[in-house]
């Protein structure tokens, strides 16, 4: 692989040769070389160079045999490439130690957890929130010739309702400057954000009062949508700014009379175009229930979309015998801290269900409940605390509250997982993030050893900063152009990942993946590592390696 060289090679050697005009290569050891004349070069040995010069110049000699090591395929150090090294991307990953023989219950959400959707979903709730906006609330008909890039938002980002800013924001508040966007355009001018913060950090109290994030799968469409629009009104002269998308996001998910939202409608219209069947699930469930765990299914869906939807999955009408309990219509998160009683819903006397008013002393097999609270549910089943897992795959609406107030374990489902360790995984990607940790190194070298501040070592760091910057960027760019990885900034943890990491004992792509392990299976997670401990960590790692 030819790597490509942002610092340039004949401008440093010029200003090398500036101060010590023969001086052309060199090495700790004090040997260098003349430039010979007409046949070449010829050694000169102990040639007398001063100090700042040759630590200038070890800093360059080291950034090519860095860079030549690291890009080069006949380099040793492609070995860290090999296939035994990378990420599977169906892995289960922990945040705290979870010994899954003593987990009695399990719990699931339905929409992105047992439910996997097609590329087709988004593209319809766009097209309808887009065209709810120009039939009902009378936006320009233009924006119906808008359509939906699946490759331009990301999960966990923050729109700004005073600017119409959309943004990522790390694990601190801070945000990351070159993810800025107004409309579908990066806020070239980083003063006017700087300026209106004081610095990247976003207060607690602006991020609360003044934002909102985009936190699952369904908010994608949306957040694409919204940028499309206001890109439209900048592009037309229009001066508008409003949470008219959101709004009618959520109509687009509100039930009908018959307690159908609109978007469910239309999915079990075509059911197959929009859902994924998946026997994998079913083969996990009975797994569990083979093996004497209980299991209930907790979802803010009607009854009549989980039962079309589920029927399809595992081609059979008997997929209640699945579950001990199942619970629709739960209005999660509220269920967690509210005291709505349960109801029963009779499905023989409607598609649709009928919940009837009878007082709910007990959940019976193969029955049907809506609504409902947490106290009730325990109070019922007697599951409680750390025997019980609810796996789900929105942050704030499935696990914070029963891992916070409920001692529940938790397991987050992040579809995009998968493409991110295929990113994670390719040369290209691995290779950059190493050469951007050498170049942060040689700045620090420079930084600490280069005493004395000279117009050569101004430059030198100075172009090793910029190549730093484009290297990050590039990596940014590897998971997404516009606003990069979900799960990270350039340094930090974003926003959405450290939820994922406070809230979700366990997290993986795909529910599917759980089946991989035993039953009794205990997760240990990787040990965090603090500035300090870094150096004392690494060598222990290697040894436990070896």
């Amino acid at each position: 692989m030819q790597a490509k060289s942002i610092l340039n090679p004949a401008l440093h050697l010029r200003r090398v040769r500036a101060l010590h005009p023969r001086v052309i290569q060199a090495s700790t050891r004090g040997v260098h070389t003349h430039e010979g004349e007409g046949s070449g070069r010829r050694p000169l040995t102990h040639a007398k160079t001063d100090f700042k010069a040759s630590l200038e110049f070890d800093l360059i000699e080291r950034y090519y045999q860095k860079k030549q090591q690291i890009f080069s395929d006949k380099s040793p150090s492609h070995s860290h490439l090999k296939p035994s090294h990378l990420i599977q991307n169906n892995q289960v990953f922990a945040n705290n130690d979870i010994n899954l023989g003593k987990i009695s219950v399990y719990g699931f959400d339905y929409d992105y957890t047992l439910a996997n959707y097609s590329e087709m979903l988004p593209i319809m709730i766009y097209t309808k929130v887009r065209d709810m906006l120009v039939d009902h609330l009378k936006y320009p008909t233009g924006l119906k010739d808008l359509t939906y890039d699946p490759k331009f938002a990301i999960r966990g980002l923050h729109y700004d309702f005073q600017t119409g800013w959309m943004m990522k924001i790390d694990a601190f508040h801070n945000i990351q400057l070159t993810t800025v966007h107004y409309g579908r355009e990066p806020i070239k001018n980083q003063d006017l954000v700087t300026g209106r913060h004081h610095g990247i950090h976003v207060s607690p109290q602006y991020l609360s009062k003044n934002m909102r994030q985009l936190i699952d799968m369904f908010s994608i469409p949306e957040a694409c949508l919204l940028a499309d629009v206001i890109q439209y009104f900048i592009d037309h002269q229009i001066r508008y700014l409003a949470d008219d998308i959101w709004k009618m996001g959520r109509l687009l998910h509100t039930a009908d009379s018959t307690g159908l939202a609109v978007i469910h409608v239309e999915m079990m219209k075509s059911i197959d175009v929009y859902l994924k069947k998946n026997p994998t699930i079913v083969e996990y469930l009975e797994n569990l229930r083979r093996n004497g765990k209980k299991l209930f299914l907790l979802t803010n869906s009607s009854y009549a979309f989980v039962d079309r939807g589920l029927s399809y999955m595992t081609s059979s009408n008997n997929w209640r015998n699945l579950f001990d309990v199942c619970i629709f219509a739960s209005n999660k998160p509220h269920f967690y801290n509210s005291s709505r009683p349960f109801r029963k819903v009779h499905t023989c006397t409607s598609k649709y269900g009928t919940a009837s008013w009878d007082y709910v002393n007990s959940f019976n097999p193969g029955e049907v409940y809506q609504g409902g609270n947490i106290k009730q549910f325990s109070k019922l089943t007697g599951w409680t605390g750390g025997s019980v897992m609810y796996i789900g795959d929105n942050i704030y609406s499935d696990l914070i509250d029963p891992a916070s107030q409920q001692g529940w374990r938790t397991g987050a489902i992040i579809s995009e997982l998968e493409e991110e360790i295929n990113t994670h995984n390719s040369e290209e990607y691995r290779r950059s993030l190493q050469w951007m940790l050498e170049l942060e190194n040689l700045i620090r070298k420079a930084q600490s050893e280069c005493v004395s501040r000279t117009d050569t070592y101004y430059s030198l760091v100075e172009s090793l900063r910029e190549e730093r910057r484009e290297y990050r960027e590039k990596l940014k760019d590897d998971f997404n152009p516009h606003f990069g990885s979900v799960f990270r900034t350039h340094t930090n943890p974003t926003y959405f990942a450290n939820k994922v990491c406070n809230f979700a004992d366990l997290y993986t792509s795909k529910l599917e993946n759980f089946k991989n392990h035993p039953i009794d299976y205990i997760f240990y997670p990787e040990r965090m590592y603090l500035p300090h401990e870094r150096l004392s960590a690494a060598e222990a790692e290697y040894h436990a390696a070896q």
